[in-house]
């Protein structure tokens, strides 16, 4: 099966209403960590955040090379657990292409 690009939806949870430095602070977290997720090749957040449920959420959208839409999202899952971020990820549904994203990174040269 041939990998494409995905999109990913992530509801991340907020203690309160974000601030633009606390908004910020949560950019910085999730690009630090998609660093040693190459697969995810883009991460963006969509502010204001929404309260639901008496929860504070902001929506994170990543766009991710993968075999299926459930691999992508496990990706992009365990990027922010790495970033120590609280959320819910889920196929967006959205159909992208090849020119739609950034290309998937080069496999690593293996030195024998």
């Amino acid at each position: 099966m041939a990998r494409r690009p995905y999109e990913v939806v992530a509801e991340c949870e907020l203690a309160g209403l974000p601030t633009d430095g606390e908004t910020a602070r949560l950019r910085q977290q999730i690009e630090d960590a998609r660093r040693d997720h190459p697969s995810v090749v883009r991460a963006t957040l969509h502010p204001p955040a929404i309260c639901r449920h008496g929860r504070y959420l902001l929506q994170a959208k990543f766009a991710v090379w993968a075999d299926d839409s459930a691999a992508a999202t496990a990706a992009v899952e365990r990027l922010l657990r790495q970033a120590g971020i609280r959320a819910q990820a889920y196929p967006s549904g959205r159909a992208l292409t090849d020119t739609d994203v950034p290309p998937e990174p080069a496999e690593p040269q293996r030195v024998a």
